[in-house]
Order: structure tokens, then sequence, then C-alpha cells
């Protein structure tokens, strides 16, 4: 049974942060790590997934669970997926039979992980969408929820309660435009996934919300947190919320964003 649930943001098929936990991490089979999205372990879709699920599942212990990012597949569509009950986090996930310990969520669904009840969506759009098109590079048409998939996560999370959310991209006010590549054309940019996720923070009583695909490491708002390099055990992220919804206290060394303290319709009902 799982004991520890680490957090971290987005990894792009590379594993080099784990070797710096090596107390939380090599725990063994009671230890998981939980990466917000663009793991890269569906990308190629060919013999160099393998070669990374085979190099991952043999060298540590611990089960990897995965909200899908922008640049990789859904685990429907990945060869071998089969869908099954996992009591770890007591909901479906995705894995293949040959790497037990690496899973996958739905692109929505409700979890509960480590007594904690989570709603978890994953998708985004993908910036560089143009620039992979037109140099060939691998780009996956259904990255985001269709507008019947984001009506159907509405309603069915909608008016429920939840200690965690944990999604790829963002609500749209919580954006952070100082890390907007400068190449891109913002008005290009394809924003639907973040109105959604701004509608659902609305229709859903959350505590805490996790997401990563901007690659940086921040505290966003009160309450909500942006992951990239960063691993935090999923209790630690808690009890900070906890403490602060009760003195409004945070540790002097954790970064935040610029807006932190910005008046925020969707927490007012938080603060």
């Amino acid at each position: 049974m799982i004991k520890t649930f680490m957090i971290t943001g987005d990894c792009h098929a590379g594993f080099s942060r784990f070797k710096s936990y090596d107390e939380d991490f090599q725990q063994g089979e009671d230890c998981a790590v939980i990466i917000l999205g663009d793991s890269g372990l569906n990308y190629t879709l060919d013999e160099g997934d393998s070669h990374l699920k085979n190099m991952l599942h043999k060298k540590y212990k611990f089960t990897i669970y995965c909200v899908r990012g922008n640049h990789e597949a859904r685990p429907q569509d990945v060869p071998g997926m089969e869908l099954i009950y996992d009591k770890d986090v007591d909901g479906d996930v995705y894995y293949q039979p040959q790497w037990p310990r690496i899973r996958y969520f739905k692109d929505w669904g409700i979890y509960n992980i480590n007594g904690h009840s989570v709603a978890v969506i994953g998708g985004a759009y993908s910036v560089d969408k143009f620039y992979r098109l037109k140099n060939h590079l691998r780009w996956f048409a259904n990255e985001q929820l269709s507008t019947k998939e984001k009506r159907a996560c509405i309603e069915e999370l909608k008016g429920k309660q939840f200690d965690f959310v944990f999604t790829h991209t963002c609500p749209y006010p919580w954006q952070p435009t100082d890390l907007f590549l400068s190449s891109v054309n913002q008005e290009e940019v394809d924003k639907s996934m973040e109105v959604f996720l701004e509608e659902l923070a609305r229709a859903i009583d959350w505590k805490v919300f996790l997401f990563g695909h901007f690659h940086d490491d921040r505290l966003v708002r009160p309450y909500v947190e942006m992951y990239f390099k960063d691993t935090e055990n999923l209790e630690d992220i808690w009890n900070r919320w906890e403490k602060y919804r009760n003195t409004s206290y945070l540790d002097w060394w954790l970064t935040k964003d610029l807006n932190f303290y910005q008046k925020d319709e969707i927490l007012k009902d938080k603060l």
C-alpha cells in the first residue's frame, strides 16, 4: 500500500531530478510520484518510449502516476494500455502490464489519494503547435479536451468538494504571463482549456490547486501552486495551506508569483 505521494512537474522524459531525492524516492513500493503532465512517457509511441519505461521500471521501485499533458498521447491511444481499478488512488487508471508501476490518470476523474479527495483533469494546448507541424515533429490533435468532454467533466464534478485539484495547465486568470514565450504570438494561442478550467474552478469546492505546464516552481495564489522541477510531499503541501488558512503564515523562502496577493475572483470565498 502506498503511504507517501510526491508531486512534481513536467519531466519531458528527463528524470534526473529523481536522483536528488534518495530519501523520499528510495522508499520503494510504499512511495509514489505524481507528475503533473508532460512526463514524456507516451511521446514517441515507439521503441523510444519502451526504452524509457524499461529504464524507470528497473531503476525505481516506486509507482509513477501521470496527469496527461499536451506533449503526450492520450493513454487510451497507446497500444497495450488497459484500464484497471487502482486501490491506492481509489479510481480507474491506465497501465501497460509490462510496466505495472507506471500508471496514467484518466483525462478527468475523481480519486482518493492518501485520504484526500482529488479531481484530476488532463490536457492543454501546445503553444509550439505550428513549429511542430512545420518541422514534422510529433503533435497530438486531441491534446485538449473537446467541447463535449469539457461539458461532461463539469457535469460530473460540479458541486463536489475536493481537497486537491491536479491539472496540467491552469485557470485563465492564473496564467503566468511573465513566462509566456516572446517568440509566440499570444493572439494565436488557443486559451479554451484555461477558460474551461476557470469555469470548473468556480463550479467545484476545492482547497488546494496544483498544476504544471509553464516550467517554473512558485506559489501562484493562496492555495494555488505551479510545479516544474521541484518535488514535494503531498502532505507537506496540504499542511502548508492548512497552516496558512489558520495563521496567514508562509515560509519566507517560498517563491511567490508577482500577482500572489492581487484580488482574485476565483478565490474570493477562500480568503
